[in-house]
């Protein structure tokens, strides 16, 4: 393939994301993506057969980008508590500036009940190596106890990360809010790693 190609698909998959974050996948359209690609809607069938097979290459990357170990590892935390506090305000900051390809990544399993969907895979695969890495870090917890609650503080922290307006008015936190995350994450790991 040559460079004007692969600058043409890395521009139609960079539109592809922006409709996906601003419409969601099911208000994601040819015409969405070519408008904001600036290209004719013929050229995302050729370049990749489909809007579905451009779509999945999208949930893919920015899949793998959500839940990059090479990412956590240059974080800091030097204990298991401190790691995990780094880990979960770095996850909900990620899906804080992007809602709607958060929201999409957890559309199978929140609105269909597909439990073995891609995203689910990738959080329980990331999950079970962030506690596996809270252990080396000197968590006190059984290896049962640990994925436990490394599983428990995930559900929290995905549930602000999926709606993070929804407890404003109840809780008074906001997410996007670095002191009040790190208030909500902090207080989470503690309770459950301690």
């Amino acid at each position: 393939m040559d460079q004007t190609s692969s600058g043409m698909e890395l521009k139609i998959v960079e539109a592809a994301f922006a409709c996906v974050e601003k419409y969601g996948i099911s208000g994601t359209t040819n015409r969405r993506i070519a408008e904001i690609a600036g290209v004719n809607s013929a050229a995302i069938n050729y370049y990749f057969r489909s809007k579905e097979v451009l779509i999945d290459r999208v949930m893919k990357i920015t899949l793998a980008n959500a839940f990059d170990w090479k990412d956590v590892e240059v974080l800091p935390g030097g204990n298991a508590i401190e790691r995990c506090v780094t880990v979960f305000e770095h996850i909900i900051e990620g899906a804080c500036n992007f809602p709607g390809i958060t929201r999409a990544h957890f559309y199978d399993l929140l609105i269909e009940g597909k439990e073995d969907s891609p995203a689910v895979e990738r959080l329980n695969q990331f999950l079970i190596h962030l506690s596996d890495d809270l252990k080396e870090k000197g968590s006190p917890l059984s290896t049962r106890e640990l994925r436990l609650a490394t599983f428990q503080i995930a559900s929290g922290c995905l549930m602000m990360s999926i709606a993070p307006r929804a407890f404003r008015k109840g809780v008074g936190i906001d997410m996007n809010d670095p002191k009040a995350r790190h208030e909500f994450v902090f207080r989470l790991v503690t309770k459950l790693l301690a």
